[in-house]
């Protein structure tokens, strides 16, 4: 009985870790998903109503949920915590403090984005949107399908690995 319940509880483990790498995948993609519609908001937005960035990264900090959401959030706080540091400041620390699923090609990418929000006209900081959003574009078709091939190898290697281990002790 001891010997089936440390096997259910090795393959659980497994199982678990296969989950957690899935899980990881899938949080990337719908990162990128949320970005990607909130980038393309704040393009629309500065295209017709030009409101102060304060009040746009406020709606996208309740608007947005998850990491993508806390981001909008901290780089606000960042940015009324220390104004003469500027947008791109906030944007940066925000960043590396909360988008931690991104790769660095993504974060990247962002960067690029942050470089011109609040420093150039309006036009320019929409340009600079729409690039961001054709990179994140791109970036989020990979990362699903890499969360959709990637996640079932993860889930099938993590049980086959745990199979293999309980047969090893047994």
């Amino acid at each position: 009985m001891l010997k089936l319940l440390g096997a259910g509880c090795v393959l659980a483990g497994a199982l678990w870790c296969g989950l957690d790498g899935a899980g990881r995948l899938s949080r990337r993609a719908r990162t990128l998903e949320e970005l990607h519609a909130a980038l393309s908001w704040l393009a629309e937005e500065l295209a017709f109503r030009l409101p102060p960035l304060p009040r746009l990264l406020e709606e996208l900090g309740g608007t947005c949920q998850g990491e993508t959401g806390r981001f909008f959030q901290e780089a606000l706080r960042l940015l009324r915590a220390d104004p003469e540091g500027g947008a791109y400041q906030s944007w940066r620390q925000a960043l590396a403090r909360c988008l931690t699923a991104l790769r660095p090609e993504e974060r990247q990418a962002l960067l690029e984005v942050g470089r011109a929000l609040g420093r150039f006209d309006a036009q320019t900081q929409r340009q600079a949107l729409l690039q961001g959003c054709r990179r994140l574009a791109a970036f989020r078709e990979e990362a699903r399908g890499e969360a959709r091939r990637l996640g079932r190898v993860y889930l099938a290697l993590s049980l086959a690995g745990g199979t293999a281990i309980i047969l090893m002790l047994l």
